[in-house]
C-alpha cells in the first residue's frame, strides 16, 4: 500500500508521462486513476513471476509506428525490485500486436536521481533482446 505522499508522487509521474505521450502524438486508450481516462486494460500474464495479470498505469497507441505503448510510473521508493514490479516488466515486454506481430514499447518514468539505478536494474533483469523496447524517462518534476 502506498503512503499518501507516494500516491501523489505516483499520480504526478503518470500525468507527466501522459503529457509526454500526447506531445509525441500517441493516443491514450487508458490511464490509471487519472480524471478523464478509462482504466487501462489488464495485460495477460503468460506464466511470469506472481502469475497475476497486470494493469499498466497507461495504455496507448503510436499511430506512426503502429505499435502499442505501455506506460509505467515508478517512484523509486522500494518499487523497482518487488515481485510485483519484476512480473510487470516481463508481462509488459511480452506484449506483441496479434496481427502484425510488433512488440509494444514500454516507457518507465522514474525520478531523475533514480534513472541510473533503474537502468542498471532493468538491464540486469531483462534479456538484451528486449532492451530496444524499453524507454526510460527521467522525470522533470521529481528528483528522488
Amino acid at each position: 500500500m502506498r503512503s499518501p505522499e507516494d500516491r501523489t508522487k505516483h499520480q504526478s509521474l503518470i500525468q507527466e508521462l501522459i503529457d509526454l505521450f500526447l506531445h509525441e502524438g500517441f493516443s491514450i486508450n487508458g490511464a490509471d486513476d487519472i480524471e478523464g481516462y478509462y482504466p487501462p486494460i489488464e495485460l495477460r500474464n503468460d506464466h511470469y513471476g506472481d502469475q497475476e495479470d497486470k494493469m499498466p498505469d497507461i495504455y496507448a497507441y503510436d499511430p506512426q509506428e503502429g505499435c502499442y505503448i505501455i506506460g509505467e510510473a515508478k517512484t523509486g521508493k522500494n518499487d523497482f525490485e518487488t515481485e510485483h514490479a519484476l512480473t510487470q516488466y516481463n508481462v509488459y515486454l511480452d506484449q506483441i500486436h496479434p496481427s502484425i506481430k510488433k512488440h509494444a514499447r514500454v516507457y518507465f518514468i522514474v525520478p531523475s536521481l533514480r534513472v541510473s539505478e533503474f537502468n542498471t536494474l532493468i538491464t540486469h533483469y531483462l534479456h538484451p533482446e528486449l532492451w530496444p523496447y524499453v524507454v526510460v524517462v527521467q522525470s522533470q518534476q521529481w528528483q528522488d
